[in-house]
């Protein structure tokens, strides 16, 4: 006797992706393979990393304020205006620029900063995309030469920028000039360069900070750019070896056991049959897929007398279904039968007999072969779907009831 070790769907779908199955448990053995043989035999990784020694960041802001000179109802003489983006000319005529760096390193080492604070003032236009300069003068404000600021500290240099005084030269520019083109522009802009050292290795940071000042009569406005922080990473190289995981040690043997297994089990499986599909349980099987999935057009109900009705015997349940659904019936489910009753036909089907899942293929394909011929006890079902199951009677003459003990 043959041991059925899947169901019929399981080996219908071994049966049909049998070669992609093997060649899944091929790939689980060369993975597990090469897994093993990588953290068996080649065993640690030496590998080269960059290593961070130390880290070195510069900063840098501007500061922007002005005091006012007069009494107004709103502002008072000597009052502090800061970091504002308008300021009021006849007010506060006068802007004050803070400009400050800072540094910070964690070997502890000092830095050296040079800057150079200068207001630029200058006619510009936009063309084509393009900034186009018409005319520009540059003045050094102030100039910081290589000062030594320590670690976590800052260094600052400040500037004032008269507002009369700018709008003064540059109407005595333009009436030089004879000619007013483009938008003025005033530029309070700081060049540093800032140099330390963090483990052994030297940087140089090199920046343009500016404030940006829009004169004017009444009021003028201020925006600051800058920067930002910058940091620079002294690295060297480190050699360090990497260990094989358990993952790997363990992981990889047990994934090619797992591969080689499944492909022997496969190959054995199909050789000894264990996979092999009748054509009887192929049709039970499609039979109780297509109950399961047709439940919602199904009765269990005992089926009526044929009477004057014409009996007409369908193929399969999905044929029975799609006439039960193009005339708006039921399916009646009486046992093994089932029936549509439209007007003067009853169509019929006979689902085919169950196979014990332990009996050999040779068993399953066949059932014992009825004797009883009292035909005055035939049931009224068998009446109804006599000629649904000549074929199947004939093809499978074992598939009736048992013999009647009496005629033994």
């Amino acid at each position: 006797m043959t041991t059925t070790f899947f169901s019929t769907s399981v080996r219908s779908l071994l049966n049909r992706w049998f070669v992609l199955v093997l060649l899944v448990g091929l790939a689980l053995a060369l993975a597990g393979g090469y897994v093993t043989y990588d953290s068996h035999v080649d065993g640690a990784e030496t590998v080269v990393e960059q290593q961070t020694t130390g880290t070195w960041t510069v900063e840098s802001e501007f500061q922007h304020g002005t005091t006012v000179t007069r009494d107004t109802e709103v502002f008072s003489a000597g009052e502090e205006l800061t970091n504002r983006s308008l300021y009021f000319t006849t007010v506060s005529p006068e802007l004050d620029a803070t400009y400050t760096v800072s540094h910070d390193n964690t070997d502890g080492s000092a830095a050296v900063t040079s800057t150079d604070l200068s207001l630029i003032v200058r006619a510009v236009e936009e063309r084509d995309g393009n900034q186009v300069v018409h005319w520009q003068t540059r003045d050094s404000l102030e100039t910081l030469d290589a000062v030594e600021v320590t670690d976590g500290e800052s260094t600052a240099t400040t500037a004032s920028v008269a507002i009369p005084a700018i709008l003064s030269r540059t109407e005595a520019i333009q009436n030089d000039l004879r000619a007013a083109p483009g938008q003025t522009e005033v530029l309070l802009v700081a060049d540093t360069t800032v140099e330390s050292s963090v483990a052994g290795e030297t940087f140089t940071d090199t920046r343009t900070d500016r404030i940006e000042i829009v004169p004017g009569q009444n009021v003028y406005r201020v925006s600051a750019t800058t920067a930002g922080a910058s940091s620079y990473d002294a690295t060297e190289q480190v050699t360090r070896t990497i260990e094989p995981t358990r993952l790997e040690l363990y992981g990889g043997p047990a994934l090619c056991v797992l591969g080689l297994f499944c492909m022997a089990f496969l190959g054995t499986a199909r050789w000894r049959g264990w996979l092999a599909v009748t054509e009887r349980e192929r049709a039970r099987n499609e039979f109780e897929r297509a109950r399961d999935d047709f439940d919602e057009w199904i009765s269990t109900a005992q089926i009526p007398d044929a009477d004057d009705r014409t009996p007409v015997p369908t193929d399969s349940l999905v044929d029975l279904v799609d006439i039960a659904i193009d005339s708006d019936r039921r399916v009646l489910e009486d046992g093994n039968q089932y029936a549509v009753l439209v007007d003067s036909e009853i169509y019929t089907y006979t689902a085919p007999p169950a196979v014990d899942p332990l009996s050999s293929p040779v068993s399953r394909d066949t059932e014992p072969v009825s004797e009883d011929t009292d035909e005055d006890t035939a049931s009224l079902s068998t009446l109804l779907f006599d000629d649904s199951t000549e074929d199947a009677d004939t093809t499978h003459s074992d598939e009736s009831d048992t013999s009647d003990p009496n005629n033994g």
